[in-house]
């Protein structure tokens, strides 16, 4: 049985992005059979990750650690824009570290891990941070590991100024002799934290406060962390509570440790993924429990109100950020074309309500114009939201 469309519209006006505790405006209408999605799937369809080889298997743990990583906007405000976030696994070659260190990470076991990358978007000014956490095969192993890692740091940037860390006196960190970069390293257990900022040279002497207060921060959000057996890793739930068959399934699916991020996050997990932290930094307001990524993603709130106020947030447009029409037939459809969007985004995309269900669709452009498969997509995504079994 599909889902029950909201019966009428409720008296009363959702404003900006609040939660008002007041009735709010139900969902209008949409004539399902009127629109169009194109080559696109309308009903939903049963979630299956490909787990054949090591790395899907240890990428299962990465996407768990990635719920204990915080992000670079929690030690500056001013990295609010996601650069990329990967998932770490062994046999795979993450981009956002640096190359030198695949040696040192198979030879001590790396097994899994999560990495982010946020900038400030300021071509005068730029400035970027990182957080990597990374799981080893042992204590000994991450120890090691991470003093590895700095020594190649080290040969990398002949010079390197050494740092002292407060509070952190194992941490084994430098600044580099254009004084514009620094990088850390910290072991905890069989986890190794790896850090890195980027910014004009005038400010330096932030660095080491910004190193401290990353560890002060990324130590705590570990407190409750534990590694998974190894034996106990397929165990970890893949699609929870079947949240995945809200979402368009891709077109082309792949192994877990290369589909392109799908797959059911936890709010803490997912946040990493999204494009402005000023825009949304946390789900707690919406009460979002559930994210589902796919060929879009779905996020599961308490309420049709709280769905509201979540679309009202992610689709505000940002500086220089522009609204567009939305998809003939879904008069709730919010949509916008980006000014920036980061290697994860395209320009162009729409955010759409069902009941508690919000759904983000995003397709690429030609100019200031999207291409049409966006509005088919997110036609096609509203009807997989109204046509599903949607759990809770």
């Amino acid at each position: 049985m599909a889902l029950l469309a909201l019966a009428a519209a409720v008296v009363g006006t959702a404003c900006g992005d609040t939660i008002t505790g007041r009735a709010t405006p139900g969902m209008t209408p949409v004539e399902l059979s009127q629109l169009d999605a194109g080559l696109f799937p309308t009903e939903p369809s049963a979630f299956e990750m490909e787990v054949t080889t090591d790395s899907d298997v240890y990428s299962l743990e990465a996407r768990r650690m990635l719920g204990f990583l915080i992000s670079p906007h929690d030690v500056d405000p001013e990295l609010r824009y996601l650069n990329e976030t990967q998932l770490v696994a062994r046999g795979t070659s993450p981009s956002l570290l640096p190359e030198e260190f695949a040696p040192i990470s198979d030879r001590n076991y790396l097994i899994a891990g999560a990495v982010t990358s946020r900038v400030n978007n300021d071509p005068r000014r730029a400035m970027d941070g990182l957080v990597a956490l990374l799981r080893f095969g042992n204590d000994d192993y991450a120890r090691t590991a991470a003093t590895e890692y700095n020594t190649a740091a080290d040969q990398r940037s002949p010079g390197r100024e050494k740092l002292v860390i407060a509070g952190h006196d194992k941490a084994r960190a430098g600044r580099a002799p254009t004084r514009d970069h620094a990088q850390a390293f910290a072991a905890k257990g069989s986890y190794v934290v790896a850090a890195s900022f980027t910014a004009p040279a005038d400010q330096a002497d932030r660095m080491t406060d910004w190193l401290k207060t990353l560890f002060d921060l990324q130590f705590a959000a570990m407190k409750d962390l534990t590694p998974t057996p190894p034996d106990d890793i397929l165990d970890l739930p893949t699609d929870p509570e079947g949240v995945m068959s809200t979402t368009l399934p891709a077109q082309y699916p792949g192994s877990a440790a290369y589909n392109g991020l799908a797959g059911a996050y936890p709010p803490a997990a997912h946040i990493h993924f999204e494009n402005d932290a000023d825009q949304i930094a946390d789900y707690t307001r919406y009460r979002v429990d559930l994210v589902a990524r796919n060929e879009a993603t779905v996020y599961r709130t308490a309420s049709t109100e709280h769905a509201f106020a979540l679309q009202a947030r992610l689709s505000r447009p940002a500086e220089y950020d522009e609204e567009i029409p939305g998809p003939p037939g879904i008069a709730d459809a919010r949509c916008i074309q980006r000014a920036v969007s980061s290697v994860m985004s395209e320009r162009f995309y729409c955010v759409l309500v069902y009941e508690r269900y919000v759904a983000v669709v995003d397709s690429y452009g030609l100019g200031d114009l999207p291409a049409p498969e966006l509005y088919q997509a997110a036609a096609a995504q509203y009807s997989v939201l109204a046509n599903s079994r949607a759990p809770g």
